[in-house]
């Protein structure tokens, strides 16, 4: 059987950042930790985010 090189899936926790007290807040997603260089996304490099659907982010390298 061949194997590939994808990472297992991740669960993350999604973050509000802000003002709490004026219920001004944002969400923030951080990716981070060595498994991201398995992916082929290197420190120091671009990558392009997509939202193709509700629900669905599409991080992708653009080097």
């Amino acid at each position: 059987m061949k194997q590939t090189n994808q990472s297992k899936p991740r669960t993350l926790k999604v973050q509000d950042i802000g003002d709490h007290y004026s219920r001004e807040v944002i969400p923030q997603l951080r990716l981070q930790g060595k498994w991201l260089l398995k992916t082929g996304i290197q420190p120091q490099t671009h990558v392009q985010v997509t939202n193709p659907q509700p629900g669905v982010l599409i991080v992708k390298s653009l080097e």
